[in-house]
């Protein structure tokens, strides 16, 4: 019984060890000197470049804000694309250091990956979209029809469940990641494709400059909250993450935006003041720039708007705020207090 318990404290100081060899917190990415962030860049939505090769999209701004954060040089980013299934090899691998859009939540890969889920970064749906126009009244028009959907995924299990529930005799056919399903899609292997609101709306704006193929349909089949994802050996990096991903939303929360930072400055409440940078430490003791968030605001503005720029009625997507509207204003963003 004594060796055992002791076999099990050294097994514990060993894996401990091994633990904390590898939360390097910053270190890699100070290292290299940018921040990598994993998204997908099949369409103008979450990231995409422009005629000039600038970054564009709300993850790219996100990631942005990171960069802003930890080397105080907003264009210190490089975007990649990662589908939602190799999360967990990209951040071990350190392909990427933060996963940002198209990755959501479930139960089996909290257990097996190795990917640790930071925040949610905002409220997707998942939809359907068609080729051409339709004059289709409801989805019953569309029983039986061969739709194309990402295997293995959250997608797939909430299409599968809509398809019985409803009995729609979908046939489900299933590929490796996007652009593979994507590609099945624009060769009439499919009628339907399904995934993200972001991503298929994206992909109608960018189909529209071609050919105006892309109908987006109105069908919501479920509600998909987006995180942002670490490894899940770098702890630390995890809870830099979700302050950075937690600060626009309290910037909206608190009435700060980009056109009023300064007018904040005397402002006594402890948490707007550790926000902004005005009390230095908090930021610090993270180790990152205090003045960071300031900067970020003026650029790019609260959360709200950031969404509105790249997502919502700013942008040619166009899509409502919806569930990404602050809790108090009947959405499902919740900001936390920075004491």
């Amino acid at each position: 019984m004594k060796l055992k318990l002791i076999f099990l404290v050294l097994l514990g100081l060993v894996w401990s060890e091994t633990l904390h060899a590898n939360d390097n917190g910053l270190a890699k990415i100070n290292k290299k000197g940018y921040v990598t962030c994993g998204t997908n860049l099949g369409s103008k939505s979450m990231a995409y470049t422009d005629e000039s090769g600038y970054w564009r999209g709300i993850d790219a701004d996100i990631c942005r804000n990171f960069a802003l954060a930890i080397f105080a040089n907003e264009e210190a980013i490089k975007m990649q694309n990662v589908d939602s299934d190799k999360v967990s090899q990209a951040l071990i691998s350190g392909n990427i250091d933060i996963m940002l859009g198209n990755s959501t939540l479930s139960a089996k890969q909290e257990v097996t990956s190795e990917a640790a889920a930071i925040d949610v970064i905002y409220y997707d749906k998942q939809i359907f979209a068609m080729r051409g126009e339709t004059e289709a009244t409801s989805m019953e028009d569309f029983r039986g029809s061969k739709v194309c959907v990402l295997d293995k995924s959250s997608d797939y299990a909430n299409v599968n469940a809509y398809n019985h529930k409803y009995g729609m005799e979908f046939k489900l056919l299933t590929f490796p990641n996007t652009d593979a399903a994507k590609q099945a899609f624009y060769l009439k292997r499919c009628q339907l494709i399904t995934g993200s609101e972001f991503f298929l709306k994206g992909l109608a704006e960018t189909m529209i400059t071609q050919d105006k193929r892309l109908t987006v349909l109105p069908e919501v089949i479920a509600y998909r909250p987006i995180y942002a994802y670490s490894a899940k050996n770098n702890p630390k990096l995890r809870i830099i993450g979700k302050w950075i991903i937690n600060a626009p939303k309290l910037a909206e929360q608190q009435g700060i935006s980009s056109k009023n930072t300064e007018a904040f400055a005397s402002v006594k409440d402890e948490s707007i003041q550790n926000l902004l940078g005005f009390n230095q430490q908090l930021w610090m003791d993270f180790g990152l720039n205090p003045d960071w968030v300031r900067k970020a605001l003026e650029q790019r503005g609260n959360f709200g708007e950031m969404y509105d720029k790249n997502i919502g009625e700013d942008s040619a997507i166009n899509i409502k705020r919806d569930k990404n509207n602050l809790i108090e204003n009947g959405g499902l963003i919740i900001a936390s207090p920075f004491v």
